[in-house]
């Protein structure tokens, strides 16, 4: 299956036009009035490659921020997972702070506490990138593409600069996500010292994210949210708890996490003030732009008085956002397409076999006869019989590359 040429078949693309004023929040949930800080019924915009002060409303870079905050103690850098911008980003920012406080601990959501002997071994170069992609079990856990990390890795490597996973198992979360918080045992309940202290706004701000569901199932909310706000505790205490130690006295932390985690200072924040009074915290999070736009989708904008269309033309792209959200922002761009191909399927992993169990309109994997209930058996000619596996050989992938599957179709043999 060829990926050439096929991008404007890509299943993930989501287009949304640009309104006429070239100015607009891409999330509702970046213009909310919430968090400790006094800007925060103030809203503002912010252009293409440009990062702000928002306490000032001024641009700063990246050794502005530095500088500006040489008492901080973590920085806490929010993301959206599949943004590439935001990786450089983060990337960019962890090599400037090294080069001013080289004594740096970053802290990864998507790695886990039990990870940190591996992450150990990679760093000082006793495993390869693939022993620590397979000894964490990183496309065991999800199908997040270890590429976008790897940007960041790749800086911690190079300046030997100590890495930790900042989460617990997921099991942990599920079960509090599908049964509740009183169903952990008393040693799991131990991995989360300030959940018990409650934060109005943070519930707002998650049910918010969650939409009419969240109400109409108050029950079901009320399992997810403490499940999110054990997934808080439990990363603030991380980093906390690895900062606390003698040998790291004099280190600063940096925490990646969703953006969702660090908005408005309510997550991850939140929780480590409440553990840490003392410590002081400078959050950044980016805003995405507007999306990019096919040249069908702008054929068929809405129609618009002429006098604002003129007004349009002379505005550059910007995206809106409250000045409570962070202590400073970046602007995210939103390509059209994703960094990395998507195939454009989903599978399940049945008695030792892949099952195609969806398949998403005008993927790759529909345009080239991938149907549901076909099973997976190679890619390139390598046997698989697990996502991890299938997942490990598929994220490698670049555009202009091909892949080719091993496939077994399921036909039935109707009269009619």
């Amino acid at each position: 299956m060829k990926l050439k040429n096929l991008s404007v078949l890509f299943l993930f693309i989501l287009v949304t036009m640009v309104s006429p004023f070239s100015l607009m929040a891409d999330s509702e949930n970046d213009i909310l009035p919430l968090g400790p800080s006094r800007h925060k019924y103030i809203l503002d915009k912010i252009e293409k490659d440009q990062i702000m002060r928002t306490s000032t409303g001024k641009t700063v870079t990246l050794e502005d921020i530095v500088n500006q905050n040489a008492d901080t103690d973590v920085f806490i850098i929010g993301e959206a997972h599949d943004n590439y911008q935001c990786h450089t980003f983060q990337r960019d920012f962890i090599k400037a702070l090294y080069k001013k406080h080289p004594r740096l601990i970053v802290g990864f959501e998507f790695f886990w506490r039990e990870d940190n002997e591996f992450l150990e071994q990679w760093r000082n170069g006793r495993i390869s990138e693939d022993d620590l992609i397979k000894r964490t079990g990183w496309y065991k856990r999800g199908g997040q593409n270890y590429g976008y990390t790897r940007l960041i890795m790749e800086i911690i490597k190079k300046y030997n600069i100590k890495t930790i996973g900042l989460n617990v198992s997921r099991s942990i979360l599920r079960t509090v996500s599908r049964k509740g918080y009183d169903k952990l045992s008393p040693e799991e309940k131990k991995l989360f010292p300030t959940i018990h202290i409650p934060n109005p706004e943070h519930e707002y701000f998650i049910k918010s994210i969650f939409g009419t569901f969240a109400a109409q199932v108050p029950m079901w909310f009320k399992n997810i949210y403490n499940a999110q706000t054990c997934w808080d505790v439990v990363m603030a205490e991380s980093m906390r708890q690895t900062l606390a130690k003698k040998q790291y006295k004099g280190y600063k932390g940096v925490i990646i996490a969703g953006s969702n985690h660090v908005s408005y200072k309510l997550g991850i924040p939140f929780r480590y003030k409440k553990a840490a009074p003392k410590a002081k915290i400078t959050t950044i999070v980016p805003i995405l732009m507007p999306k990019e736009e096919k040249k069908e989708d702008k054929e068929e904008e809405e129609e618009v008085h002429p006098m604002m269309k003129m007004m349009a033309k002379s505005l550059k792209p910007a995206a809106m956002f409250s000045r409570g959200i962070a202590d400073y922002v970046f602007a995210a761009d939103q390509p059209l397409y994703y960094h990395f191909p998507i195939i454009g399927f989903t599978l399940e992993e049945k008695d030792g076999k892949l099952v195609v169990t969806r398949i998403r309109k005008n993927s790759f994997a529909e345009k080239n006869g991938i149907r549901k209930e076909d099973q997976i058996t190679a890619v390139d000619g390598v046997r698989v019989t697990t996502l991890e596996q299938l997942r490990l050989l598929i994220t490698k992938k670049n555009w202009d590359d091909s892949v080719t599957f091993g496939v077994v179709k399921k036909i039935e043999l109707k009269k009619e």
